[in-house]
């Protein structure tokens, strides 16, 4: 096969703006291009390097020595610098790497060319970057006065773990730069790869023009094929083009398409306005953004995916899409790109194969097909990674030949079968691959090639397992979003698998390439192929009802002890937790349809999550689960269960300013409540339906219940009921101008909530008492209990009440003559209130109000400037800007 370069340092540079140039004078920049390929050349032959190719613009050299990489991309600057007789100055960028490489017919091939590459495109002209691998070699060598700075770990666009970036510097040389062109430099979600990216140049050059030039481009092709992939790195080349983002949603968990608008609004940080539907606020959203959004996985929901692509691309004319799908979303200005298997080696000629395949004719010829095969250069690559030391030999070059062409060049195919040289040779394999595909030959003829090819490899890669191991597969199929051992523990066990096996047998799942771990997130995850694959093989144990019972059980279990962590000091942490889980939840959520006796459970898994949703701004999400749960058939089982319920109802809809439907809501959760004699659940449906009268304007009412609620609170000594109640009888007292005796509730709740450990409760105390030492003329008094506020909203997630410490900085900075500040503040509280379909309750609207109008009136002109300001930024750097004034005071 291709002959090792062994540990060589590689040297890429490249003119920036040279098409710019090219087109405003040709004749000058002829004659530039010259010096500079003069220039270059005798560089790397002085230094003892050797130049690969010229790229058009710039030169690949490799050299033995980093340090002759580094001195030949100085000389190279350096002789740029001199004034040219041309007239033009050329800013050229360089980027040095070293590393293992393949050399094959004069060129070089391997994931540190790649790199080296890599480096060089997120300079700017004129900046000489090297890798951490060649800094630490040249350290102690560099002569002075040349030297490297470090610029800290950046990710760079292969989407590979981050790289230690140093800068070369030396006094002829240009000193400062813009931030590098890393990803960080745009705002994205796009995540970290694993792996390599193997082959698709051609493709990924593809896509990427075809995303710059048409705002929807679908991917499309058969499970496997590399979708996803191909999707991730094109939005990475292209992210220079997209200021405002380039961000993923991940369809695959759903099976709803009503959940696909809520997934797009995540990951863009988009939340629900009340009244108001999930796709209007997000077409308003991309309205003036160059924004690019990858939907992955739309074949199962292609209808909702093809509406929601349809509405944002309509709102937004900057908006680009890129989607992935078995099927194309079939609506206008949709460009297909069907992604094509990766190329398989050729077939052996009949000069080749004479006398004999064992001949060194055969086998060079062979080995160089393999060489120029994408699969095959995979299936090599991802087999090192599984088995440490090995190494394609020229006598393997045919088994891995027959592997790529059975598999038709499959990414997802190939890896699987590359995880198999742990305990099996390429010849072995490809052995055992042709048996598989002779037994399935008489399956279904109807089925694409590729898909028959997928299952094939699945079919096989599952009957090597033991029979625990796919009892496990099977089962752990049923989760949606990933799961942690626990979950597999607990919804896993069972017959063959015992919990305590669960780790080992994971464990292998993964090392055979059938789970996937994410390190970060101390998480696994099914690729969706091979879960599909293992639903079908549940169904066909006769296992899925059980199996799902088991979820479901799990599920429950795990929000009711979030439901109790979320009210102590540990929010935070379990608020982070439920994140990972809500697509489970939400899977448990809609399998409550289907499972018997599912009616009482998921009012129990509604009640549970109530917090969650709330906390999160998720206040649409939780009144659709409440209101389905609501509604089961049997959802009358239990009187208190429902009361709960109703209250949770109405609760998220007096959240969201609706309280006349809340109202009844609760009226009928607390007759529910009195009637079973359930003095705990009255006094606590109370509090949310006095303020839901004093949003009707019933004020009278609304007193008596909170008043009643009080009573009841003090009656029953829990310090958190009654720290609750304390702060709601402040409001009426607030509005009705009592604010001395509103401050004795507040400051009498405080200690209270401190010491029941609910961080909430205490961060909304003191919220109340820092707008009531604003309203009475203390201001000075409001900033401390504010500091401390927003480091316990920042420490739990609480983003409902950090948005109504914005309020509070609207009305502090107005009493403190920071007119511009106020307006900046309720920008960024409008803005922020508008996404999570919150609304302010009447006591805090007429706080706030007042203030408002006064800022208003003192900066005239000035004040929509600001508040258009403060709506600019998203929620942590709205909080980030309150911190920082805060800590001016």
């Amino acid at each position: 096969m291709s002959q090792a370069a062994g540990i060589v340092t590689f040297l890429f540079t490249d003119i920036e703006g040279s098409t710019r140039l090219w087109e405003a004078d040709a004749a000058r920049m002829e004659s530039a291009l010259a010096r500079h390929d003069a220039l270059a050349r005798d560089a790397v032959r002085r230094h003892r390097g050797t130049l690969v190719k010229t790229t058009g613009d710039g030169v690949h050299a490799v050299f033995d020595d980093p340090l002759d990489a580094i001195r030949t991309a100085l000389d190279l600057e350096l002789g740029l610098a001199d004034t040219p007789g041309d007239g033009i100055a050329l800013a050229v960028r360089c980027g040095i790497h070293m590393g293992a490489g393949q050399r094959r017919d004069g060129d070089f091939y391997g994931r540190a060319i790649n790199r080296a590459a890599r480096i060089m495109a997120v300079a700017h002209g004129g900046q000489v970057l090297v890798s951490k691998a060649v800094a630490d070699v040249v350290a102690e060598r560099i002569e002075a006065p040349t030297k490297l700075r470090d610029l800290g770990s950046v990710r760079l666009k292969d989407l590979a773990a981050p790289e230690r970036i140093y800068q070369l510097a030396h006094p002829g040389l240009r000193e400062s730069f813009p931030p590098l062109r890393s990803l960080e430099s745009t705002p994205n979600n796009l995540p970290a790869q694993l792996t390599s990216f193997v082959g698709r140049e051609r493709q990924l050059a593809e896509v990427a023009s075809l995303i710059r030039k048409t705002r929807l481009v679908t991917l499309v092709g058969p499970g496997g094929i590399g979708k996803t992939r191909l999707a991730l790195h094109a939005a990475a080349e292209v992210m220079d083009a997209f200021p405002d983002g380039v961000f993923v949603a991940e369809f695959a968990p759903l099976s709803d398409a009503r959940l696909l608008p809520q997934a797009v609004a995540s990951v863009l940080g988009v939340k629900e306005e009340a009244g108001r539907p999930i796709v209007d606020t997000l077409a308003t959203y991309v309205r003036g953004k160059r924004l690019l959004i990858v939907f992955d996985n739309c074949e199962h929901l292609a209808q909702g995916s093809a509406e929601l692509a349809h509405a944002l691309l309509r709102g937004g004319a900057d908006l680009h899409i890129v989607a992935s799908s078995r099927e194309p979303l079939a609506i206008a200005g949709e460009q297909l790109y069907p992604v094509p298997a990766l190329s398989i080696p050729r077939e052996v000629a009949p000069a080749a194969r004479a006398p004999s395949i064992e001949s060194p004719a055969a086998r060079r010829f062979i080995a160089d097909a393999i060489h120029e095969s994408e699969a095959a250069r995979l299936f090599v690559e991802r087999a090192t990674a599984a088995r440490p030391g090995f190494a394609a030999q020229d006598d393997d070059a045919a088994a891995i030949a027959g592997i790529c062409r059975q598999l038709d060049g499959i990414p997802l195919a190939i890896e699987l079968a590359a995880a198999c040289t742990r305990t099996m040779s390429p010849a072995r394999i490809e052995k055992r691959l042709s048996d598989r595909f002779r037994l399935l030959s008489s399956g279904d003829r109807t089925a694409l090639p590729r898909q028959q090819t997928l299952r094939a490899l699945i079919d096989w890669s599952f009957d090597l397992l033991t029979p625990a191991e796919r009892a496990l597969l099977r089962r752990l199929s049923v989760f949606a979003g990933g799961f942690t051992l626990d979950a597999a523990e607990s919804v896993g066990a069972g017959g063959e698998v015992s919990a305590d096996d669960a780790l080992d047998l994971v464990t292998r799942l993964v090392e055979k390439s059938l789970v996937a771990f994410d390190a970060d997130r101390d998480r696994y995850h099914l690729l969706e192929t091979v879960r599909e694959y293992a639903v079908d093989r549940l169904r066909e144990a006769g296992e899925e009802a059980e199996v799902r019972g088991r979820h479901l059980r799990w599920a429950l279990e795990f929000a009711q002890h979030a439901k109790v962590a979320l009210m102590g000091p540990a929010q935070g942490e379990w608020l982070t937790r439920l994140d990972g889980e809500l697509e489970n939840l939400l899977a448990a959520h809609a399998h409550c349809g289907e499972a018997a006796g599912g009616g009482e459970a998921d009012m129990r898994l509604a009640d549970a999550t109530k917090l969650y949703w709330f906390y999160r701004g998720l206040l649409g999400v939780g009144l659709r689960v409440t209101s389905e749960a609501l509604a089961r058939p049997d959802a009358h089982a239990s009187a208190t269960l429902r009361a709960r319920l109703l209250l949770a109802a109405g609760q998220f809809r007096s959240w969201a300013g609706q309280y006349d439907k809340a109202y009844h809501a609760l009226e009928e959760s607390l007759a529910i409540a009195r009637d079973a004699g359930d003095t705990t659940l009255v006094a606590t449906v109370l509090q949310p339906l006095g303020l839901a009268a004093l949003g009707l304007g019933r004020r009278s009412d609304a007193r008596a219940y909170l008043e009643e609620a009080l009573a009841l609170a003090r009656a029953g000594g829990d310090p958190r009921e009654l720290a609750a109640a304390l702060n709601q009888i402040a409001q009426v007292e607030r509005i009705d101008g009592r604010m001395a005796r509103a401050d004795e509730h507040y400051r009498e709740a405080l200690p209270l909530a401190r010491e029941a450990g609910d961080l909430a409760v205490v961060a909304v105390t003191l919220l109340n008492v820092a707008m009531t030492a604003i309203a009475r003329g203390a201001a000075a008094e409001s900033v401390p209990i504010l500091r401390e506020t927003l480091s316990i909203t920042s420490a739990t997630g609480d983003r409902l009440a950090g948005i109504s410490t914005l309020d509070a900085c609207t009305a502090l900075a107005a009493a403190l003559d920071d007119f511009a500040g106020a307006a900046r503040f309720h920008g960024m509280a409008e803005a922020l209130l508008a996404q999570s379909g919150m609304q302010r309750d009447p006591v805090d609207t007429a706080f706030v109000a007042p203030w408002i109008d006064l800022a208003r009136r003192r900066t005239d002109a000035e004040f929509a400037g600001a508040e258009r300001d403060g709506r600019a930024l998203d929620y942590e750097g709205a909080v980030q800007a309150a911190r920082a004034w805060l800590a001016r005071r």
